[in-house]
């Protein structure tokens, strides 16, 4: 995957709702988007670090730990960062929301409205 920082880049699960429902606000922030659906395509080790990097976040922070497979394989365990990428590069479905990433900043979308934050559009409803 190319990163262009001039496209709003979409890291997201097609089979969430949620994650559905955010693409469709980012669709009206701008055209120009680059849909990574982590059911279909495999996160590259560039683009999870340059996530993580502009996130300011570390990859076990990233995980929805409600997540059954987190709670019987991951739980309680310490791992480098470099087995954390495996991890979620792996396991991309562990990831706890979207993420967006446009115009160099990066954002966790915690709510489908989230994605308007990268953009600096306020949010009115």
């Amino acid at each position: 995957m190319h990163y262009n920082q001039n496209e709003l880049v979409l890291l997201y699960n097609s089979e969430r709702a949620k994650d559905r429902k955010t693409l469709a606000y980012a669709l009206t922030v701008t055209s120009k988007i680059n849909r990574q659906d982590l059911n279909a395509v495999r996160l590259s080790d560039t683009m999870l670090v340059m996530m993580l990097d502009r996130l300011g976040m570390d990859c076990k922070s990233l995980l929805n730990k409600a997540d059954p497979y987190y709670q019987t394989y991951i739980r309680g365990k310490e791992m480098e960062p470099g087995d954390w990428y495996s991890v979620v590069k792996h396991r991309p479905s562990l990831l706890r929301a979207p993420v967006a990433l446009y115009r160099g900043k990066a954002i966790v979308c915690e709510t489908p409205t989230d994605v308007y934050k990268i953009a600096g559009n306020p949010v009115v409803i």
